[in-house]
């Protein structure tokens, strides 16, 4: 049997709060004191642990997917922190540890790894009290490193624009907009958090004392004051709660601000809050959220843990001030969907954090204090799916985009359609510390019904059967109602558990229990007598017999098949120290087989053997039979020079181990000792490796485990704690080659006999159900293989998925985008999922599918047939065709972005309540082309604004505007002028007035303004004018040598339909079978023109896409993609025949 080394985890410190991540793999990762445990999300089931630290962990992170090369292994990165200021990156897959990094023991306060480009992995992280450190995550590398004035408590990218970051300072945000890896970011700008309850005259008052260049570069963002601190009357400062700040996943330059009561949305343009959630005084405070990505959602974690779901709604501005009858749909909030069930919290049973897997984002994890994990599911009725005969595969297939989200809708109708389910709960450990006691060893009498069981006792009386073989939790029981001291098992099936309230010798009642584990049956079978110490437990070798020694007290004999007592010794009997029964009885005929259940035993006794120690140094050895007991010698003992605690017999040896730390070896038929005197503290057990031919030897010291080779009395392995690892409180063999230990810091480990890892690579797990992204890659490319025209040949326990989805996925009438869009759903390829998704959208909206109707194919004939790509073509009008969430941002389709923008633009006009945020607004109402609201908005300018004037001469010009004649050109060469001399942003206004939006681009993209001027030709342009900016924005930017950001690149020459660009990007990336599927894709929409160029890149693409089949044993795929590529595909069809 094969036993995978593993970790049992048990209750967590308070330092593990927070220490909790999802992967996009499927894994789930927490800190357990100073471990890190893995879980498989599917099963709920530890898969691995990843040990290392020293002090307890604070911090997880899981490395994002990469681009899904197909030549190259996959790798699963984490990082982990610790109270120390240690940083370790592992590789799960591998069960290693690349590096451990660390700033002078300075703690770290947050962390995060990143792909800056395509290849190489980044780890930034904030070292207490103010230390940005970025370095490479796979060689350590330091790129840079950047300390600020002020303490800084957390950090959050901008998932939009990878160069701001914004660094939580508690009562201020310290705002980075030139992040790079190439070198360091300055200060920064420095935001202080006032309510709009506070002035800015007051915040400057506040501030008169600084130097003129630290007030320059500060600045406010204005919140809104919590409902809750006015009605309550609290004195406390409104803002002095902030617990987490973090950018939102759909809505770009919008923050999150999380107090105790509120969770405020801040817009980072205008500076100030646009939308609020605020609880009541009796609703249970925040502790964590999570801003969805593939829709406009929010999960709330609240302090009963409690899980809100919560979904953005548009809410008309009941002001009455607004003069602009649109403005009423702007506001928004963020309305409770549906909730969990709350739990029972306690001082002992508390909430530490949440995760939401990042791929779905339809299951969340709630980690509570006692080491459980609860798995929820969000569950639809039927009505609401957006594609009710697709398998649910995320949140997008039970939720609207937010653009389609009218105010009409209800919410108390979406409460009743949506609701939480329970799907699993992890096991744990119950409190330290623990007792380990392996069930009998595996034999040829007992394999057919042997299960790998290891009881856990621990100190509240709780034993626990795990079996190892899978990590499972078999029973939990309740036995005792005090600390369990010592169990010996009694056959595979039931064990003898012993417990008191204080240790051995230190007084106190003693409990005794026979348990059935089948049944759960306890059995109190003798009666416990105050200030009745029992010394230890030993059942003999063949389960016949059992003898209790007790602190003070003479020892006793009982039957173990009727748990009767035999024999209680006079009191003139020897005060035993260690006791061990004979192995020798086991090679005569026993009256009870292993394999054998209890109620099977004869009422033969056979003889049986023990030998003991005494306090006066003397080997004493007695037969048993019956209640018959029979003293055969006595002798003294050498080799030892103080008490014996810890005896082991094996064939003819016998080893002693005492308190000065002196080990023997005694043969037995040789008669000669072997004796070592040691320096590692008491000796407290000693117990040989099951198997006949098995040397090894477990001795565990105080201060040390070690194992031995008993034939020449070397030392195999050793553990020093607590240099090595947690002080080890007891450990036992659980096979012949594996040990399980139970260590102080609150878990059981399993590792080899070299005791040189605690870690295994994942794939050695015997968990079988683990996420198909981490099976092996010739699996995967058989899930790719469906999505081929032909027949796969995979039987469904091939399969790791649901039978919706295998139906789902062998269904041929489902186009290959969609099949396509599955299986990255299944694989957790977050990449792959933004590329199907967006490549779905444009080749329903664009093209036509073969066998549709006539009149569809005739509307598609129609179109321009001399352009050399169809992004030429505009976007065709499809009901059933639904917009992009707007987290896809530049990649939207450019009637959705612009709506985008406008609503925002009429937010943050209504919202902002500052000159210089109003004109910021009238600025974008000129680039959307909306010149009568900009014209509205600078006739508001107070009079006496400072640039009174200056505006208002600014509306005279947008309402006389003509875009012809001798104006346009004045304007333009005025335009020309202004970015001449540095103004850049008034030269591009003027260019928009007249509509030289594509000169405008030029210009932006000239001085590096790349954002910016997809911006504006997403907005201002034509369809194909947005596709000449977003090519060179692939050529000269995102493919850059610096930039290197390929996968980016791919999504953004897909989104404008250049077909032929998406294919080549991803041939230079490796991503043989996503591109020949694309083109597989491609074709059924009948979307790439027949030229020399489609050709040449499709025959490479399907020629290195068969060899990948043809090495995957795929011959019939490999052969009909082969076909498929001609000439190069000749040369991967040579063999198959």
């Amino acid at each position: 049997m094969r036993i995978a080394w593993r970790t049992i985890t048990g209750s967590l410190v308070e330092q593990n709060k927070g220490a909790l991540a999802w992967s996009e793999t499927g894994l789930i990762a927490y800190g357990a004191n100073t471990l890190v445990a893995v879980v498989n999300s599917n099963s709920m089931q530890h898969v691995t642990s990843l040990n290392g630290h020293k002090s307890c962990v604070t911090k997880l992170c899981w490395a994002p997917s990469s681009l899904p090369r197909d030549v190259s292994s996959s790798n699963l990165y984490l990082a982990s922190a610790d109270v120390s200021g240690v940083i370790m990156i592992f590789d799960v897959n591998a069960g290693s540890m690349l590096h451990k990094l660390s700033e002078l023991d300075r703690p770290v306060s947050d962390l995060e790894l990143f792909y800056p480009n395509s290849t190489d992995l980044a780890l930034l992280s904030l070292h207490q009290p103010a230390l940005l450190v970025l370095c490479n995550a796979i060689t350590g590398e330091q790129f840079w490193k950047k300390s600020f004035a002020d303490p800084m408590i957390a950090f959050s990218r901008d998932p939009f624009n990878s160069t701001c970051v914004i660094l939580n300072g508690g009562t201020f945000v310290q705002y980075v907009k030139d992040f790079a890896t190439d070198h360091s970011p300055s200060d920064g700008q420095k935001l202080q958090l006032i309510t709009n309850g506070e002035t800015v005259s007051d915040f400057s008052r506040m501030e008169k004392n600084k130097k003129p260049a630290e007030a320059a570069n500060q600045s406010v963002l204005i919140l809104n004051e919590s409902p809750a601190s006015v009605k309550s009357g609290s004195t406390d400062p409104p803002l002095s709660q902030l617990m987490k700040i973090q950018f939102h996943k759909t809505r770009r330059d919008t923050l999150l601000l999380v107090y105790k009561q509120d969770l405020q949305l801040v817009d980072m343009e205008i500076r100030q809050t646009v939308a609020t959630i605020s609880l009541d005084r009796s609703t249970c405070p925040f502790v964590d959220v999570y801003p969805c990505w593939s829709r406009d959602v929010i999960y709330c974690l609240h302090d009963n843990g409690t899980v809100v779901l919560r979904l953005r709604k548009l809410m008309p501005d009941t002001s009455g001030g607004s003069p602009d009858k649109d403005m009423a749909a702007c506001s928004y909030s963020y309305e409770a969907l549906c909730s969990t069930d709350g739990v029972r919290v306690t001082r002992s049973h508390r909430v530490y954090g949440l995760a939401v897997c990042p791929i779905s984002e339809l299951r969340a994890a709630v980690l509570m204090s006692d080491g459980k994990l609860l798995a929820w599911q969000l569950q639809a009725k039927p009505n609401v799916l957006t594609h009710p005969s697709h398998p649910i595969m995320g949140l997008s297939d039970v939720i609207r985009p937010s653009t389609t989200t009218t105010v009409s809708k209800c919410v108390i109708d979406e409460r009743r359609r949506y609701s939480f389910l329970l799907t699993g709960i992890t096991s744990c450990l119950s409190q330290a510390p623990f007792i380990v006691k392996m069930c009998p060893p595996l034999t040829t009498k007992n394999y057919h019904v042997y299960r790998a069981f290891v009881a856990i006792g621990s100190m509240t009386g709780v034993v626990q059967i795990y079996d190892i073989n899978n990590g499972s939790l078999y029973r939990d029981l309740s036995v005792h109602t005090c600390q369990v001291r010592a169990i010996e098992w009694t056959s595979l099936h039931s064990f003898i558990s012993h417990a008191s309230q204080k240790a051995s010798g230190n007084g106190g009642s003693s409990e005794l229990a026979f348990v059935d584990v089948r049944t759960g049956k306890v059995v109190n079978f003798r009666q416990a007598k105050p200030d009745e110490s029992i010394h230890l437990v030993r059942v003999s070798q063949l389960k016949q017999y059992m003898v209790i020694v007790f602190k003070g007290k003479p020892m006793e004999l009982w039957d173990l098949r009727t748990l009767t007592l035999l024999r209680e010794m006079p009191n003139t009997f020897p005060t035993v120290t260690a006791l061990e029964w004979s192995p020798s009885s086991g090679r005569k005929k026993h009256a009870t087989d292993e394999g054998h259940t209890e109620g099977t035993t004869s009422l033969l006794q056979v003889k049986e053997h023990f030998v003991f120690t005494d306090n006066t140094g003397l080997l004493h050895s007695y037969n048993v039979e019956g209640s018959i007991l029979k003293q055969i010698s006595k002798m003294g003992i050498q080799g030892v020079t103080g008490t014996v605690t810890a005896l082991a017999w094996r064939h003819e040896t016998l080893s002693l181990g005492d308190v000065n730390s002196n080990v023997s070896f005694w043969d037995l038929k040789n008669k000669n000792t072997v004796n070592f005197s040691l320096s590692k503290g008491m000796v407290r057990k000693m117990r040989f490796a099951p198997g006949k031919e098995n040397n090894m030897i477990l001795i565990l010291f105080n201060e040390e485990l070690q194992i031995w080779d008993k034939n020449t009395y070397a030392v195999i392995s050793s553990l020093k704690f607590p240099a090595s690892i947690g002080r080890v409180n007891d450990a036992d063999w659980c096979c012949s080659d594996k040990v399980i230990l139970s260590v102080a810091d609150g878990y059981v480990a399993i590792a080899d006999a070299l005791l040189s890892s605690f870690m295994s690579p994942l794939l050695q797990s015997t968990e079988s159900s683990l996420p198909p992204s981490l099976m092996p890659s010739q699996l995967s490319l058989r899930y790719q293989a469906y999505c081929s025209h032909i027949s796969s040949h995979l039987t469904p326990t091939q399969l790791e998925v649901s039978t919706e989805e295998q139906c789902y996925l062998a269904d041929k009438t489902v186009s290959v985008a969609d099949r396509c869009l599955t299986l990255a759903y299944i694989f957790g390829d977050r990449f792959l999922i933004d590329f199907w998704t967006i490549a779905g959208y444009y080749l329903k909206s664009t093209g036509v599918r073969a066998g549709q109707n006539k009149i569809e194919h005739r509307q598609c004939e129609a179109l321009d047939k001399d352009a050399a790509s169809p992004s030429s073509t505009p976007l065709s009008s499809h009901a059933d065709v639904e917009p992009l969430e707007s987290s896809y941002n530049f990649f939207c389709e450019n009637n959705s972005y612009k709506n985008t923008e406008l609503e925002r633009a009429l937010l943050q006009n209504m919202k902002s309540g500052r000159i210089e945020a109003r004109l910021d607004c009238t600025k974008k109402f000129i680039l959307l082309g909306e010149h009568d609201r900009a014209v509205h908005t600078l006739l508001q300018t107070e009079p006496d604004c400072p640039t009174f004037y200056l505006q208002s001469l600014r509306a005279c010009l947008l309402a006389t505007i003509t875009t012809s004649g001798a104006s346009q050109s004045t304007i333009k060469l005025v335009a020309t002028s202004l970015i001449a001399h540095g103004k850049l942003e008034e030269g591009i206004e003027l260019l928009c007035l007249i509509e030289k939006s594509a000169d405008a681009c030029r210009y932006l993209q000239t001085y590096g303004q790349w954002a910016e001027s997809i911006r504006l030709a997403k907005v201002t342009l034509e369809r194909q004018e947005v596709a000449d900016v977003v090519s060179r924005w692939i050529t000269e930017y995102l493919s850059s040598p610096p930039i290197r950001k390929m996968g980016e690149a791919v999504l953004a020459a897909t989104s404008v339909g250049d077909l032929l660009k998406a294919v080549e990007l991803l041939y230079s990336q490796q991503c043989f079978s996503t591109a020949a599927m694309f083109l597989e894709a491609c074709n059924e929409y009948q979307l790439l023109p027949q030229t020399e160029q489609t050709l040449a890149i499709t025959e490479a693409v399907y020629s290195q896409y068969a060899r990948l089949l043809k090495e995957a044993g795929l011959t019939e795929q490999a052969a009909y993609f082969g076909n498929k590529a001609e000439t190069r595909g000749a040369e991967q069809l040579t063999g198959l025949s």
